[in-house]
């Protein structure tokens, strides 16, 4: 026998996450390093290549002989060291500072400068020091976009100076938190709610290696505002290639097909216009999940890598499976996921079955029922869906479904 426990088939236009413009002070680590500490290497390159990236190098670091306003710091620093300031916001009024290199970089007074709410941060290429970002993240309210940034668009050893705001915690996950210990991090994982918070650190950086402070709102409405500053000589320690888990996505020609079943299980045949869908997402975690198209099991125990988490496969409307997809989102954020929808071409059919659990680290607040996983990845009004909910009914193609307009 056959059960059947939920199933959701949706229709995409278009799919895409729109970009959005919240014990004792901690202060780790002097920016002080010996002098004979390791710096990055490398390797392969000529002579000649060497020679041109030294004098860009060169050109480009040209320190300014005085300090932007706001900028200035106690210490006088030496040629291979860089100066740097930061200093987080003091209640509503005190907005943060970041100074890199004597350049001011993040302050209320720049014309084009970001300042908000959460995580004020600066990004810096740590070969060259050129400004990759400066941008504000919300992460009162969720830590999406900046958990993005810090994983996929910055390279190892790449530098971060980041300053609170107001209120940063509240919409941090485990997932930032362990991010950030990547980054050299050691007081991140005692931050609440309103305690004021600035860091330099890599990306790679062995945890407690960068340059942080925390200080404590205690029984005030805010935190009195925590600050670095000083001299620092790059790497601040030593750095490690930083690997992300894989993505288990399989494409037209790779995607592997299990064993048949009739009309996915269906009682009487489909038409020429439809084909069979069934979908089982496991009655616990010692079951599995199970996804029949046309026929055939796409997704099952040892077939394209279903199992915990979200298990998806997408179909074209002229029926070919162009696309599987695996993402355990009890272990790992739902970066990938998001990444992996944001990317779905127009006009195709999502099929998804969740198997064990699926909402420990999924950032979209997805349900642990396959019937409502998709409804909560909704963005904003921009995306235009077609759901069918069906419980082994046959699929028809075209949709005779009216365009429904979802707002969060």
């Amino acid at each position: 026998m056959i059960i059947l426990v939920a199933v959701t088939v949706i229709f995409v236009n278009s799919y895409f996450l729109p970009k959005k413009r919240s014990p004792d002070s901690y202060n780790f680590n002097s920016p002080e390093l010996s002098s004979d500490e390791t710096q990055l290497t490398f390797n392969n390159i000529s002579s000649d290549e060497e020679n041109k990236q030294q004098h860009k190098s060169k050109e480009k670091n040209k320190r300014l002989s005085v300090p932007e306003f706001g900028c200035e710091i106690e210490y006088k620093c030496r040629n291979n060291e860089i100066p740097y300031k930061a200093i987080s916001g003091d209640g509503m009024d005190k907005y943060p500072i970041i100074c890199f290199d004597n350049k001011l970089l993040i302050h209320k007074s720049l014309k084009d400068s970001k300042i908000g709410r959460g995580v004020n941060l600066v990004a810096i290429d740590g070969k060259t020091f050129d400004i990759k970002i400066t941008e504000t993240f919300d992460t009162y309210l969720e830590e999406t976009f900046f958990l993005r940034n810090l994983k996929l668009n910055l390279n190892d050893g790449d530098i971060v100076i980041m300053a609170s705001f107001d209120e940063m915690t509240h919409g941090l996950k485990e997932a930032s938190v362990s991010l950030l210990e990547n980054y050299g991090s050691q007081a991140i994982k005692a931050l609440k709610f309103r305690d004021s918070f600035v860091m330099m650190g890599q990306k790679g950086l062995a945890k407690g290696k960068a340059i942080e402070m925390h200080t404590l709102k205690g029984q005030h409405d805010f935190a009195p505002a925590a600050h670095i500053s000083g001299c620092a000589k790059f790497p601040l320690g030593v750095l490690s290639p930083l690997l992300f888990q894989p993505t288990d996505v399989k494409r037209e020609g790779a995607i592997a097909i299990g064993s048949t079943l009739t009309n996915c299980g269906l009682p009487e045949q489909c038409k020429d216009n439809e084909f069979s869908v069934h979908v089982y997402t496991g009655k616990d975690n010692n079951d599995e999940p199970k996804i029949c198209i046309d026929g055939k099991y796409v997704m099952a125990k040892g077939i394209n890598d279903a199992g915990r988490g979200l298990n998806i496969v997408i179909v074209s409307n002229g029926k070919e499976i162009i696309r599987t997809g695996h993402f355990d989102t009890w272990q790992d954020d739902s970066t990938n996921l998001e990444i992996f929808l944001e990317n779905l071409e127009d006009n195709v059919i999502l099929i998804v079955a969740t198997f064990d659990e699926a909402s420990q680290n999924n950032k979209t607040s997805i349900n642990n029922t396959s019937a409502t996983i998709l409804l909560l990845l909704l963005p904003l009004p921009l995306l235009l869906l077609l759901l069918l909910l069906l419980l082994q009914l046959p699929l028809p193609l075209p949709l005779p479904l009216p365009i429904l307009s979802v707002s969060k």
